[in-house]
C-alpha cells in the first residue's frame, strides 16, 4: 500500500517495504523499514516499521515501532535506494 502523503523534500510517497535512514551524532544510525501504512480509528495515518539502531561498532538493536505519518516523515527524511 502507498499512502498519498509526501516526504520532506524529495516528494516520494512512504511505501511498504521502503527503507529510510537517520544519522545522529557520532556513529549513531537509525534505519527504518516500513511494514505498514494505515489510518487509525480516528483517521490519522500511521507508519508501522522495523527500526534498527546502530551505535558505533556495537551490535545493532532491532524492534518494531509505530509513529504518526507526519512524525515518521520528520524523523526519517533520507530514503535508502532499492537494492535491486
Amino acid at each position: 500500500m502507498i499512502l498519498g502523503a509526501l516526504t520532506g523534500y524529495n516528494n516520494a510517497p512512504i511505501e511498504v517495504g521502503a527503507s529510510y535512514r537517520r544519522e545522529g551524532t557520532g556513529a549513531f544510525v537509525e534505519t527504518a523499514e516500513v511494514l505498514e501504512v494505515a489510518a487509525d480509528k480516528m483517521g490519522i495515518p500511521h507508519v508501522r516499521f522495523q527500526l534498527q539502531v546502530t551505535r558505533g561498532a556495537g551490535r545493532p538493536s532491532v524492534e518494531t515501532r509505530t509513529l504518526a505519518l507526519e512524525a515518521f516523515q520528520n524523523r526519517f527524511r533520507d530514503r535508502i535506494r532499492d537494492r535491486h
